[in-house]
């Protein structure tokens, strides 16, 4: 194959970095557009003994149809990028983390910077997909606000959320594992790590106005566990379901015009829903939203944080700071 890669070294403001490695490699990955899109009910019935209960899936939590779910296997692995009306949603295997970003059908995958992917405009602006800022061309300095979105195991997504929306799995998408090896393309990119954790380590990332903090996910334990912490003087409380692996970060209060309130604790039972407010006993599950009881249907106000590998954090957050409980 014809390598068009293209190796640089460049200095940049973006992160208090002081220089960046980038690779591009536009031809590597095929982006995904608009595709036609199907309920997970319906998928689920479409691909009976082929969509696996622990497909991971990345899982868009508001919105029409409240969000939907798009198995890693059909969809991410082979493009890494999508392009769609539902949002733009982009699977960096490497550095193990996936985002959404405001829907679009004009961004693709372009290659890497510092061991993060990166995506390209189609007026020649590039994102770093981790951080959603525009750090070269005609919109550089300017950010994309990520939309709520948690990982998720198929399974589980369907039982809670069957009427939520998935692309169809017709036979031109052909399903292919998870990568074991990294790519070359985005190992050469990396910095030097930072040695406070392992480069390989998955934590969970927040920033907030300025201030970032991670959270090691070996340390949240095998139980479903809330933790109630402040970043840049706001309260922040991360809830953690063992079942599905998935962490995510919320403000402690329903969203809308008049928040109220919500004080989250475990509460055995469900494992899909086992956290619970003290204000009216409602169950809430990992993707912030009450599924039993008084508040049914509520949400919490989603907070942008990813579970990602340390190297990949790091690299654009040098400056944030490492949870140790």
């Amino acid at each position: 194959m014809l390598y068009l890669g293209v190796l640089a070294t460049a200095l940049v403001g973006w992160a208090g970095g002081d220089e960046s490695k980038i690779l591009y490699r536009p031809d590597l990955f095929t982006t995904l557009v608009n595709p036609s899109c199907s309920h997970c009910i319906d998928e689920s019935k479409r691909k009976a003994g082929e969509l696996r209960e622990q497909d991971r899936v990345l899982a868009w939590t508001r919105g029409k149809y409240d969000g939907g779910a798009i198995p890693y296997r059909w969809f991410l692995v082979p493009y890494r990028v999508i392009s769609d009306t539902y949002g733009v949603f982009v699977y960096d295997a490497d550095a193990d983390f996936v985002r959404g970003y405001p829907a679009s059908l004009d961004y693709r995958f372009h290659g890497w910077r510092n061991g993060v992917m990166v995506m390209k405009h189609q007026d020649g602006t590039l994102f770093d997909c981790l951080t959603g800022v525009a750090y070269e061309g005609p919109r550089k300095g300017e950010r994309l606000s990520p939309i709520a979105t948690i990982e998720s195991d198929w399974g589980a997504w369907l039982k809670g959320n069957p009427g939520t929306v998935a692309y169809q799995m017709v036979a031109k998408f052909k399903p292919q594992e998870l990568p074991k090896a990294l790519l070359p393309e985005s190992r050469t990119t990396r910095l030097e790590p930072d040695p406070r954790l392992d480069a390989e380590e998955r934590v969970l990332g927040l920033e907030l106005e300025g201030s970032s903090a991670a959270w090691p996910l070996k340390l949240l334990g095998e139980q479903p566990l809330v933790k109630t912490t402040t970043q840049a003087g706001k309260p922040v409380v991360i809830l953690w379901s063992p079942a599905t692996r998935t962490a995510a970060a919320y403000a402690p209060e329903t969203d809308g015009k008049t928040p109220e309130p919500a004080t989250l604790e475990v509460q055995p039972g469900d494992p899909l829903a086992p956290f619970v407010d003290r204000e009216t006993g409602s169950y809430w599950s990992v993707a912030g939203r009450a599924v039993a009881g008084p508040r049914k249907g509520q949400t919490l106000r989603w907070l942008p944080a990813v579970m990602v590998k340390w190297y990949a954090w790091s690299a654009d957050y040098p400056k944030t700071t490492v949870a140790t409980r």
